[in-house]
């Protein structure tokens, strides 16, 4: 065989690859597409529910192991699709859950080095926590001391997308129970309903069983922050398995609960 014949070979062999995976990953593209249209229908119907019923969600978020936010109400639920059109056929990629905790009282503190006035401020800032910095310098213009103002509201996120190059889908969560951002791996077909019910159930802080089911699990986590090191270690909320239900609203699941609690409140 002729070296030309032999390029010629390998090409082939290379665009019938390529063939191959673009057809695969259009495969998973509409696969994808099916499953978060149907969950973008059920979150919007629990969004809707959540901002009528206004649960009772409190949260308390960990800067460092003696800084706090205290008593951080939850609320002002929100979910939003991000679609690609092709053809003039909209196909959801990404479905993105806000809300947010709100407090009362400001959090005040000091570090007192540059360092550490650094590595707080881009703690601060990789959590889209708002806060106000005042600095003290010496002489020379080096940061002596920083005092920090933090205001009481933490941004929380839940982000849905599909990946379809690998046939997964990932489930990101920002601020949900503590600072940072943990990511969840799950094939295609795992992403239904009771899936969507037990991330629901973690939403507004119920005991849940979404952070071990997938074959995935445990969780990945998203690239690190930099984040000021605690004194100790803050211990892993227990994962605690569902309590018995006995009422027949209770056992259409979430969603069911809180359309009867809606039905029932008062106009």
């Amino acid at each position: 065989m002729s070296l030309l014949d032999d390029l010629k070979s390998q090409a082939e062999v290379l665009r019938k690859r390529q063939q191959s995976g673009s057809a695969l990953h259009d495969h998973y593209f509409r696969e994808i597409h099916e499953r978060l249209k149907v969950v973008y229908a059920h979150l919007n119907e629990l969004v809707n529910s959540l901002n009528t019923i206004r649960p009772e969600v409190i949260r308390y978020f960990y800067i460092e192991q003696s800084s706090v936010l205290e008593d951080m109400r939850q609320g002002d639920y929100a979910v939003t699709a991000r679609r690609k059109s092709i053809d003039y056929v909209d196909y959801y990629e990404e479905l993105l859950v806000r809300t947010r905790c709100v407090g009362t009282t400001k959090l005040k503190f000091d570090k007192d080095s540059e360092a550490l006035v650094n590595r707080m401020r881009e703690f601060l800032w990789g959590n889209s926590l708002k806060f106000d910095l005042r600095e003290y310098r010496s002489e020379r213009g080096y940061i002596q001391n920083g005092s920090f103002t933090v205001e009481p509201e933490v941004p929380v996120a839940i982000t849905i997308s599909g990946v379809p190059d690998k046939g997964h889908i990932v489930i990101m969560t920002k601020n949900l129970e503590k600072l940072g951002e943990v990511s969840y791996i799950f094939e295609i077909d795992e992403v239904d309903i009771p899936l969507i019910e037990e991330l629901a159930k973690m939403l507004i802080g119920k005991p849940n069983q979404f952070r071990t089911t997938g074959k995935h699990q445990q969780p990945v986590r998203a690239a690190p922050r930099a984040r000021p090191a605690p004194a100790e270690p803050e211990p892993e909320p227990p994962i605690m398995d569902d309590p018995p239900i006995e009422d027949d609203n209770a056992k259409k699941g979430l969603f069911g609960s809180l359309k009867s609690l809606l039905k029932r409140k008062p106009e």
